[in-house]
């Protein structure tokens, strides 16, 4: 495929994107990644005594539940836009609802390091698939960018210990591992092609509704063989809060900051997640502050200005 100029892509998408520009682009991209490591941190906090599958599919359902009053209208007179893009709204709930439960999965099998070790290569997974399904192809300094934050991140991960590196044994967790950040990267590619007809919360509406479908059979076997999800008012806040505030929100801001400013360039402020993880852990969850975070949070910076500086010379 023939490789368009970054200034044709950002001006076509801010036209069918509310003519939003690369730095309000950017902006929302970051603003939906704080909001995925806030979800993290909750997971982590929650996890050894609430099943992820079922608080998974109940985030997804009431997220969807939530948009529809909004979009119930614009869904009705647009029926056969959805009908004729069913397979790719279909495809795209089962990629970031999927990945998402696969990445739960993936986690009963590894530890939390290796786990964060093979998920900073997110960015470069995403990177190769876009460059191969969609001809998006970055400039020598971005790669550089996007190098230098990656290796920001694997230093925040094993506490800028090289004996961390050293231990890693690779099993079937990191495999589930490695398949749901290929589905995270196809999610994202995927965006290009939803139908501009389709406002961005009506769109998210079908997603996330048939996504949590395809996970509802899931669900249910979890809670029959595994553990069943409690229902009080603790889940039902937890559910609330990750369907209002990180399921819509962050969705929203990822699927329209992507759209304008691309995939590639969209990855490199996935590194931000261990950054904002570790502020939030450390004043939620009373983690110490060490060196290395710094060291690491000044890397993954400077390659996310690498990459977005370069951008904007390619658009000028």
């Amino acid at each position: 495929m023939e490789h368009q100029p970054q200034k044709e892509i950002c001006s076509t998408a801010a036209k069918s994107e509310g003519q939003i520009g690369p730095n309000q682009a950017y902006m929302l991209i970051s603003m939906a990644v704080f909001l995925w490591a806030f979800g993290v941190v909750v997971a982590r906090g929650v996890h050894e005594e609430i099943p992820l599958i079922g608080l998974s599919f109940w985030r997804w359902f009431v997220a969807s539940m939530a948009i529809l009053p909004f979009v119930f209208k614009e869904l009705l007179s647009k029926f056969d836009v959805v009908r004729q893009n069913i397979r790719l709204l279909l495809t795209q709930g089962i990629l970031i609802v999927g990945s998402g439960a696969v990445l739960f999965v993936a986690l009963m099998f590894t530890t939390a390091i290796n786990a964060s070790l093979v998920n900073a290569a997110q960015p470069v997974f995403t990177v190769f698939l876009a460059r191969i399904i969609i001809g998006d192809r970055l400039s020598r300094i971005q790669m550089l960018g996007i190098t230098v934050g990656v290796i920001g991140v694997i230093s925040m991960i094993a506490k800028a210990n090289v004996q961390v590196l050293l231990n890693f044994e690779f099993n079937i967790g990191d495999l589930l591992v490695v398949l749901a950040i290929v589905g995270y990267a196809a999610y994202a590619i995927n965006l290009r092609k939803l139908p501009n007809e389709l406002g961005t919360f009506a769109s998210l509406f079908v997603i996330l509704f048939l996504g949590s479908l395809c996970l509802f059979p899931f669900y249910i076997a979890e809670a029959i063989y595994i553990k069943p999800l409690p229902f009080n008012g603790f889940v039902v806040f937890l559910v609330l809060i990750l369907a209002l505030g990180v399921s819509i929100a962050s969705m929203a801001m990822w699927n329209k900051g992507n759209r304008v400013v691309g995939p590639s360039r969209a990855a490199i402020f996935i590194n931000l997640l261990p950054v904002f993880g570790s502020i939030m852990a450390i004043i939620f969850l009373d983690e110490e502050l060490y060196v290395y975070h710094f060291f690491g949070a000044i890397l993954v910076c400077a390659g996310i200005f690498m990459v977005v500086r370069e951008s904007k010379k390619e658009s000028s």
